[in-house]
């Protein structure tokens, strides 16, 4: 799970300077990660969800 959260902070520098796509990457990323190592309702995996909600929207 830290390499997901190096992933989902990424996600977020990206972000917060409009790369929405790059973003988007490594979200997913976090996402997966998150969905292999962690219960479907770790707060953690939902963060992360909800970020790629976000970025889909802004996309």
């Amino acid at each position: 799970p830290d390499l997901a959260a190096i992933y989902r902070n990424m996600s977020k520098l990206y972000f917060s300077t409009q790369q929405y796509s790059m973003a988007m990457k490594y979200d997913q990323q976090a996402v997966e990660i998150g969905q292999e190592k962690l219960t479907t309702i770790h707060p953690h995996l939902l963060e992360y969800r909800e970020i790629f909600e976000k970025i889909r929207r802004k996309q």
